[in-house]
């Protein structure tokens, strides 16, 4: 009889708890900003360089061995390559 009356508590606490969380509340709100232009940053050297030869980057190497174009055969074969050396070094 115990254990139905608990149950029976349980169920009722349940759809209360329901009925409680069908209540809407509205939020309203403002945004203030302005329709400037964004901040921009100047970098401005404070000395004169030394030697006004322009330095080689590395990074477009970089970008273009990346981004270079590869077959979908040549990609899957790598990536097999890959798991089969993992699985072997485990």
């Amino acid at each position: 009889m115990k254990k139905i009356i608990v149950r029976l508590l349980m169920a009722l606490s349940l759809c209360i708890h329901s009925v409680t969380a069908e209540e809407i509340t509205t939020l309203e709100s403002t945004v203030i900003g302005s329709q400037e232009q964004p901040k921009v940053l100047y970098i401005i050297p404070w000395k004169q360089a030394n030697s006004l030869q322009r330095l080689d980057s590395v990074l477009p190497q970089t970008f273009s061995a990346v981004f270079q174009h590869q077959e979908y055969s040549e990609f899957r074969r790598e990536i097999i390559l890959q798991e089969t050396q993992q699985n072997q070094s485990e």
